[in-house]
């Protein structure tokens, strides 16, 4: 049977700044649905789990020319952490012998809810060992399938609204309650949520409304073959500031019952995009390719073996260096830390206004430089630009 059209790639995007932020793996074909396939079936649980990790490795597999900026997100179920984990682990082990020379992309895993059992503590033991291996966590279909008390005690990276829920959120009471709550649980314990199947104007308005900053689905776009990010970019009538015009006035006469929408104020793991990230030993070529490959991208950020930044090549101030007289000729075969600057990095526990504070203090010709985002590890989680900071420390939407 044909592998042709397997397995497709859904880019997730920043409803912030209107760039890809993840690349979802989906199973396009039934055969590699462990649902359907459990229902054609007498498999017991181990064996739809093996399926299903099986699965897992050759949907990241299918993928060639990954951006290695943008995590991968690789579904998984949890019966398949509670019982076949190990296999996961070979996720990453056999994307990098394949491509040994290259930058593979972080890869999350993001957990359904069971198809037979997964105990809690079972699950929690499973996460944490793919935690320690690596891999971002996130619980996906969360409404359908794990207790607000698992979020908050598992804390993971990413939590996803199912389109279902998605879909009844513009006109359904009970729905808008239920997201209400889950929002309210992640912002309290520092979890990102993501809305998907997003398929109506209406339907993104309602996530934007209740503080969502990321989501997926076919009306921000579609589903693609190749895993590339090139292009991707959220439309520009779906923009913050065209929401932002259609919502009513401050002053405009509020009728019996309407509630005013409230402003969301985004912390730095909002206003976040990917870096376009490259490791420490690359040449200066390697980085003039990468600015090519990414015309809106502002900066490179060199890395060293554990992700950590090393070096930071501002776009402009590395295209002056390399074009001038035997510029690409001196420079060319060089290692480019030779021209990167220090990275000017914060943790994402700043607020937008302190990180502006912290752009406009120290070396001025350097105030607008892109801000390299750092988790607990300090580890490069992405960058931020300061023309983003200073429309949301403005109370603006930001632009892309």
């Amino acid at each position: 049977m044909s592998d042709h059209g397997r397995f497709t790639f859904e880019p997730l995007l920043n409803l912030v700044n209107g760039r890809p932020v993840g690349m979802e793996v989906r199973r396009a074909q039934a055969r590699d649905q462990v649902q359907v396939v459990a229902r054609q079936s007498v498999w017991g649980t181990r064996q739809l789990a093996e399926f299903d990790s099986g699965i897992a490795i050759a949907s990241v597999l299918a993928g060639t020319g990954y951006d290695a900026t943008v995590p991968l997100h690789v579904d998984v179920l949890a019966d398949t952490v509670v019982t076949a984990r190990r296999r996961v682990t070979q996720l990453r082990s056999s994307l990098q012998k394949r491509e040994p020379s290259g930058f593979t992309p972080p890869i999350l895993l993001e957990i359904n809810p069971a198809l037979s059992a997964a105990p809690p503590d079972a699950l929690a033991e499973g996460v944490a060992e793919l935690r320690a291996d690596g891999f971002g966590i996130g619980f996906d279909a969360v409404s359908r399938g794990f207790g607000l008390d698992l979020v908050a005690e598992l804390e993971p990276d990413l939590v996803k609204i199912d389109p279902g829920l998605v879909a009844r959120l513009p006109h359904t009471p009970r729905a808008r309650t239920v997201v209400q709550a889950l929002v309210e649980v992640c912002h309290a314990v520092g979890v990102r949520v993501s809305a998907t199947g997003v398929s109506t104007p209406d339907q993104l308005a309602a996530v934007r409304d209740h503080g969502v900053p990321w989501a997926q689905g076919p009306l921000l776009a579609e589903p693609r073959r190749r895993p590339s990010t090139s292009g991707i970019l959220l439309p520009v009538e779906l923009m913050p500031q065209a929401h932002a015009a259609r919502q009513p006035s401050q002053h405009a006469p509020v009728t019996v019952g309407q509630q005013q929408p409230q402003q969301v104020r985004h912390t730095l793991a909002d206003l976040a995009q990917a870096a376009v990230a490259l490791p420490e030993t690359a040449t200066a070529e390697k980085v003039r390719q990468a600015l090519a490959d990414h015309p809106q991208a502002g900066s490179v950020v060199l890395l060293d073996a554990n992700g950590r930044p090393s070096g930071f090549l501002d776009r402009n101030r590395f295209m002056l260096a390399i074009s001038g007289p035997f510029g690409r000729a001196l420079y060319a075969n060089r290692p480019a830390m030779a021209l990167a600057e220090q990275p000017r990095t914060i943790p994402t526990t700043v607020d937008a206004r302190g990180a502006l504070q912290f752009c406009l203090s120290g070396d001025r010709s350097r105030s607008y430089d892109d801000l390299v985002l750092l988790d607990g590890n300090r580890v490069c989680i992405g960058i931020v630009r300061v023309t983003d900071l200073v429309q949301e420390a403005a109370g603006s939407p930001s632009a892309a």
